[in-house]
C-alpha cells in the first residue's frame, strides 16, 4: 500500500475514533477501531471495528452503519482531503480466528 494511503487511513482512524466517542451514543459498549482500508480513489472506506462486550458487535455494526452519513459529515469538518470517503463499518473477526486457530493449535498438541 502506498505510503500516502497509509497515511490516510491512519488520519480517518484517528479522527473517526474521536467522531464516534463524541457523537454516537452506544451506552456501556466500547468500540475500538482495528483498522480502515480506503478506496484508491478516496470514495469508500471500509472501517473494521472490535467491541466489548463481544456479544454487541452486531448492534454496534448496525448503529454505526445507520448514523455512517452524520460521521462522514463531522468527518469533513475535521479532515481536509478532496474527497470523504463514504463509510462502511464491519466487524473485525481476525481476533476471534486468531482465538479458534490457538484452540485448535492446543488440542493438536494434546493430542500428540
Amino acid at each position: 500500500m502506498p505510503d500516502r494511503m497509509l497515511k490516510i487511513n491512519e488520519l480517518i482512524l484517528q479522527q473517526l475514533g474521536e467522531v464516534i466517542t463524541r457523537e454516537v451514543e452506544l451506552p456501556n459498549i466500547i468500540v475500538t477501531i482495528t483498522r480502515i482500508t480506503t478506496s484508491k480513489d478516496l470514495h469508500y472506506s471500509t472501517v473494521y471495528i472490535s467491541v466489548l462486550p463481544d456479544n454487541k458487535l452486531d448492534y454496534a455494526v448496525k448503529k454505526l452503519n445507520s448514523v455512517s452519513k452524520h460521521l462522514r459529515h463531522k468527518l469533513n469538518k475535521k479532515i481536509i482531503l478532496r474527497v470523504i470517503p463514504k463509510l462502511e463499518f464491519r466487524p473485525d473477526i481476525s481476533e476471534r480466528q486468531a482465538t479458534d486457530i490457538d484452540v485448535l493449535l492446543d488440542s493438536l498438541k494434546e493430542q500428540e
